[in-house]
């Protein structure tokens, strides 16, 4: 394990940035640059899975006391996920892997302001645009956080969990790909309060596990909505039908899902 020097006093630190990474040197930098851009008090984690591709280096010979990492074998991205919340000072926490970046540098101050303005809440969330493998971005609207039912609301990566209310809840790590929305969901039960920041917060790179392992994210779903939404069967059945017929105009017509599920940013 290789750990750099914590700064001691971070308690004035509003986001913790938690990046999770392996073997993805050029993607690491393209989003501490997105990072490091921000105007709002905020510290970055790394937590590296042991790569060898010149992660460690590039970690080690950055001189800001705002980065921290670790870098060592893990049981995948949620147990990665986990240890970097455990290492969070910062009032919120947004888990920003490594080739995702922020949508401008204005989002950890606005998210500050978000905040402030409805009394810190335990979740903010917000839009989020998918950068396809040509390089076009896909505007991706979130769903209110009521339909939690239905799946997660928007991507992980434009959500910043309130610290202290993550402090009985991790990420599980039974459900490899649905972790994220088991977290959310169980934060959202235990009676959290969400605000709806009417911006993106992130831009994602299309390709990512849940996306390229859809079919486990659906047996993870449902298991999620069984043991923690406690959904009768019935349920269960009807949204992984609607899932289903969702998948099957996205792949069969789509250039009319594009269309219907996004707009497009120049």
């Amino acid at each position: 394990m290789i750990r750099t020097q914590w700064v001691e006093d971070r308690s004035e630190v509003f986001l913790s940035v938690v990046t999770v990474c392996r073997n993805n040197l050029q993607g690491l930098i393209k989003t501490w640059q997105s990072v490091k851009s921000q105007s709002c008090s905020l510290e970055w984690i790394v937590v590296d899975g042991n790569s060898d591709d010149g992660t460690l280096a590039f970690l080690q010979n950055i001189e800001d006391e705002r980065v921290s990492f670790v870098s060592e074998p893990d049981q995948g991205i949620y147990d990665a996920m986990n240890k970097g919340l455990e290492c969070c000072n910062g009032q919120y926490v947004v888990f920003m892997n490594s080739g995702d970046r922020f949508y401008d540098d204005t989002i950890g101050e606005r998210l500050r302001m978000q905040a402030i303005q409805h009394h810190l809440p335990d979740l903010l969330y917000g839009d989020a645009l998918e950068e396809a493998r040509s390089g076009e971005l896909l505007y991706k609207t979130a769903r209110s956080h009521k339909r939690m039912w239905y799946g997660m609301f928007t991507h992980h990566q434009s959500m910043a969990f309130r610290r202290e209310s993550l402090s009985s809840i991790r990420y599980r790590l039974e459900y490899p790909i649905g972790a994220d929305y088991a977290l959310t969901a169980e934060l959202l039960l235990q009676g959290g309060t969400a605000a709806y920041l009417r911006k993106p917060i992130c831009i994602f790179e299309q390709g990512g596990i849940s996306q390229t392992q859809h079919k486990q994210g659906q047996r993870d779903q449902w298991f999620i909505r069984k043991t923690i939404l406690g959904m009768p069967i019935v349920l269960r059945a009807s949204i992984a039908l609607l899932q289903w017929g969702v998948r099957l105009v996205k792949h069969s017509f789509p250039k009319f899902y594009k269309r219907v599920r996004f707009s497009y940013e120049k």
